[in-house]
């Protein structure tokens, strides 16, 4: 039995084929707005209820959602893509949801076949560690923890508002990551004031699958080589079993991971767009002694400012060359901010620091 989830957003039926799925669009759409469950799922508990965990993974879904300003949204789907999609040559599938978000896939060569106990906590896992390496701020934590169990708005369905119930004139659409990198807000709302009908069938990447499944490989301690097919390593994944380590587990005497607190500062500078000449010195330092490397450090400082990179030597316009302060830092071999400094500096909270 194969079925997707359809509601209102309550989870009101199961459709086993397209066309049941399609039925329900056309009872709802414009009166309720209509969701439909991120996966195919093979199995139901004894009670008749949704085996969450038989969900078929074939996809990774994003839920962006910025309520006050929809803007930060855009700017963290397309610092995603820049980053991680196009160098490995992956088109995401991207949807404005009519709402103050946007949704987003990239998709699978073909399914991952994992054991039922491990796909939950490996779709938080991966989802948790591409929010942070990549600082999206406005990637849903709600929906990072329901993983498997997620429900998307279903595309080119109206938008109901939540206060009077009745549509707003927003359509959930998707567009070509070519108008998402171009076009901003205004145009892209303006753009989904009408069902346009689009569906933009989905780009398959064996990259994308891969990268996943390399992820999950790293934190099993299990080793990888290109060399290793998917099967071998999926294989492996399964033998290990067991939950998955935390991220930044490695540290010696020269390698450190960086603290949370100063993570935490990245994010707010990020959010507000500016950083002081000191709170630089503090987030160089500490990713400097991290081991970051040159594009991680560029990618980090360009997100801050998002605009060229001007005379102030964090970044250059390559992203492969450091900036002036990075270069003389590592020069002088300084060390990152001691914890008596960060709290002197507002940074650390002292003993309500996660990093104490």
């Amino acid at each position: 039995m194969y079925y997707r989830e359809f509601g209102i957003p309550a989870r009101i039926a199961k459709c086993t084929t397209v066309e049941e799925l399609e039925t329900q669009v056309k009872k709802y759409n414009g009166i309720k707005n209509c969701y439909t469950s991120v996966y195919v799922f093979t199995d139901e508990k004894e009670d008749g209820k949704t085996n969450y965990e038989s969900a078929m993974l074939n996809t990774i879904w994003f839920d962006f959602d910025d309520i006050k300003n929809v803007d930060k949204c855009l700017k963290d789907i397309r610092k995603f893509y820049r980053r991680f999609c196009k160098p490995r040559k992956i088109i995401p599938r991207v949807y404005l949801t009519g709402g103050k978000g946007f949704q987003m896939n990239i998709d699978f060569h073909s399914t991952v076949e994992l054991p039922n106990s491990m796909k939950r906590e490996s779709i938080k896992s991966y989802l948790k560690h591409l929010k942070k390496q990549y600082f999206l701020s406005t990637l849903d934590d709600i929906c990072i923890n329901n993983s498997v169990s997620c429900m998307r708005r279903i595309v080119n369905t109206q938008y109901i508002s939540k206060i009077d119930k009745s549509p707003t004139g927003m359509w959930c659409t998707q567009f070509p990551i070519e108008a998402i990198m171009k076009m901003d807000c205004n145009e892209l709302y303006a753009l989904a004031l009408e069902d346009n009908a689009r569906i933009i069938p989905p780009e398959k990447s064996a990259k994308a699958q891969r990268h996943f499944v390399e992820f999950l490989c790293d934190q099993h301690d299990i080793r990888h080589t290109v060399s290793n097919g998917l099967d071998y390593l999926l294989n492996e994944i399964t033998n290990k079993g067991g939950s998955i380590k935390p991220t930044f587990s490695i540290s010696n005497e020269y390698i450190k991971p960086p603290r949370a607190c100063v993570l935490e500062l990245i994010e707010r500078n990020i959010k507000r767009g500016h950083s002081s000449h000191e709170e630089n010195n503090i987030i160089a330092t500490e990713i400097i002694n991290a081991g970051y490397r040159d594009i991680d450090i560029h990618f980090i400082f360009e997100s801050i400012y998002d605009e060229p990179a001007g005379e102030w030597g964090w970044y250059t316009n390559d992203q492969n060359k450091p900036g002036r302060q990075i270069i003389q830092i590592r020069q002088k071999a300084l060390n990152r901010y001691s914890n008596d400094k960060l709290i002197e500096l507002n940074i650390c909270k002292g003993d309500k620091c996660s990093c104490i």
